[in-house]
């Protein structure tokens, strides 16, 4: 039998597997997720609409193995470590969240297994629906989505008849561009970019974290040097919680009313100004914050529609003085994210050690704790049928603080939810952080012209 084509993980894959490597929480690298349908479901049919949608997706045909040293990975047979019935009729909501939560805070085996668990579930209301936990070097939240909406369309042509949908494209052809990438050109003019990018301040960037000034002065002293610039922000203990808070629809209405009016193509501009006012206030009224951006890195046809996993984080600092608008600080925002994303394929791992050699700092150091990405992926499979999704947390992060603004409940509200360390940050600080940030959005479109400064001067 031929050997299968070995691969080197790609940054993106490198960048969740090595936050597995370094942590006592395996299950870190777990995305356990669902979506409900509103309308009656055969469980049976479902099953097999499942089935052919994983035997049609080669990112349920990737392995991770070991070769010497080295973690490679292979595509194979398309499989899923279980694909199953369960029925939940009769029980409580609590006992079926109970399932998801628990099986999605097991670690799914890395090597040489499939990496994904399926489950079609009946819910206690009789409704229908789809929990998975799947391994993110296998899958992102965009590819989720995606299988997800294409289990419901396969489901629908076996229900009526009608033709069967375009199979999601092959993610292996991805792989193979993202890896020539590493010996290219256009990779070097990246790396250029970002150093020229890290350098271009001409100061130190400033520590900030959404607990305010008492993380900086806590490791200050615990290394005895009052006058570092740089926090911990990596940790080997990275147990987890999620707080899930919402953008109701007349704020969500309004804000997309304000993006049209300012010519502005999304919301996500309101949500990173409101996050970066609310850390500038709590550090010290500081005029420099940085947060990382996580980006799909979905741009093109071929990438938009393979599964996989793409996901990389740009580094997105910016310094306004206090008598900045609002409107211009979400040009500004909008400007550096433009800028970045035209060079969002260089490897984080390579930014994160150039900011290493350009400003002094250990591995373990950083001034970055706090990332967001605005996915706000509407799922809709037609015929009037409504879905709901949740992603659910499973114990462990990689960050101090994520942010991750979606469409989930499909009503015109955004689910805005917070994974956050457990260890260091508490519930109430993180429902203060979004109480401020919905405060910032609403008094920025208010008055466009309100200052930075009058808006950190907003009570916390």
């Amino acid at each position: 039998m031929e050997e299968p084509k070995l691969y080197p993980l790609t940054s993106a894959q490198l960048l969740n597997f090595m936050s597995w490597r370094y942590t006592f929480h395996k299950q870190i690298m777990n995305i356990p997720s669902s979506i409900f349908v509103d309308a009656p479901m055969d469980l049976e049919v479902l099953k097999k609409a499942a089935e052919e949608a994983v035997g049609r997706n080669d990112s349920f045909g990737i392995r991770v193995t070991k070769r010497g040293k080295e973690t490679m990975q292979y595509f194979t047979d398309r499989k899923a470590l279980v694909i199953e019935i369960i029925d939940f009729s009769g029980q409580t909501d609590a006992k079926m969240n109970e399932f998801f939560h628990r099986t999605g805070r097991k670690m799914i085996p890395v090597y040489d297994r499939p990496l994904a668990k399926i489950y079609i579930v009946r819910t206690p209301e009789g409704t229908a629906g789809i929990f998975t936990c799947i391994c993110h070097l296998m899958m992102d939240t965009w590819a989720i989505s995606m299988f997800y909406k294409d289990i419901l369309a396969i489901y629908t042509s076996y229900t009526s008849g009608a033709p069967m949908p375009a199979p999601i494209r092959d993610f292996e052809p991805v792989v193979r561009k993202e890896l020539e990438y590493r010996s290219s050109d256009r990779h070097k003019k990246d790396l250029e970019f970002w150093r020229e990018e890290l350098m271009s301040f001409g100061k130190l960037p400033a520590f900030t974290h959404v607990n305010g000034t008492v993380m900086l002065e806590k490791y200050r002293r615990l290394i005895r040097k009052p006058d570092h610039p740089f926090g911990r922000t990596a940790y080997i203990r990275t147990t987890a919680k999620h707080e899930l808070l919402t953008a109701g629809k007349p704020d969500v209405d309004m804000m997309a009313d304000f993006c049209v009016q300012q010519n502005i193509p999304t919301l996500q501009p309101l949500f990173f100004v409101g996050l970066r006012t609310y850390l500038a206030r709590v550090n010290s009224k500081v005029n420099d914050v940085t947060i990382g951006n996580i980006i799909a890195r979905r741009g093109t046809l071929e990438e938009k529609y393979c599964g996989g996993s793409r996901p990389l984080a740009l580094f997105c600092r910016t310094v306004m003085d206090e008598d900045t608008s609002f409107a211009d600080a979400l040009r500004c925002v909008m400007e550096k994210q433009n800028l970045l994303y035209r060079h969002a394929n260089a490897n984080t791992f390579e930014i994160l050690g150039m900011a290493g050699e350009l400003f002094g700092k250990k591995e373990y150091e950083g001034y970055c704790t706090t990332y967001m990405t605005f996915q706000p992926i509407h799922l809709d499979p037609g015929s009037g049928i409504k879905t709901r999704t949740e992603w659910y947390c499973n114990g462990s992060a990689a960050m101090c603080m994520y942010v991750v603004i979606m469409d989930s409940l499909n009503n015109g509200t955004l689910s805005c939810y917070y994974e956050y360390m457990d260890k260091h940050i508490k519930a109430g600080t993180i429902r203060r952080c979004h109480d401020y940030i919905m405060k910032v959005i609403r008094a920025g479109i208010a008055d466009p012209s309100i200052t930075i400064k009058e808006l950190m001067e907003l009570p916390v």
